[in-house]
């Protein structure tokens, strides 16, 4: 749907107007920079359905959760019957592992503003890897 670009080309259209009547600068340099700075609220305005349609849907995420969560609260029972004692030792482990996956899980699938939700996160702006990446080709 390309309905975002109409405001931005009647905008670039009444700019052209304003050089030809001699209220803005005429000049190659001045509509080079207004149209470089309209090719630039294009892109960004266009990489907004980008960013959003990269995320899950947060119920799935929540049923992941429920699960880890039962499976971690049922685990002591299931594991004592065979383990005896050993399934305490055996549970931290199960616990630890299952619910560090599951944070590590949460991360992976919603990179974006997770630094408020988790406090031992690595910021990183996707930005500026996707432009290192690309910088080389």
């Amino acid at each position: 749907d390309q309905l975002f670009s109409a405001p931005l080309e009647w905008m670039l259209v009444r700019c052209n107007q304003a050089a030809d009547d001699g209220v803005l600068m005429s000049d190659t340099a001045a509509k080079g920079a207004i149209l470089k700075e309209f090719m630039f609220l294009r892109n960004a305005f266009a990489n907004i359905g980008n960013t959003i349609e990269g995320r899950f849907p947060l119920a799935y995420v929540q049923f992941v959760q429920i699960l880890v969560d039962t499976f971690v609260f049922c685990s002591p029972l299931a594991l004592y019957v065979d383990l005896k004692e050993y399934s305490v030792i055996a549970v931290g482990l199960v616990v630890f592992f299952y619910c560090g996956l599951n944070n590590l899980a949460k991360i992976f699938l919603d990179p974006l503003n997770n630094e408020d939700i988790y406090s031992n996160t690595i910021s990183f702006d996707l930005g500026v890897i996707i432009r290192e990446a690309n910088g080389d080709s």
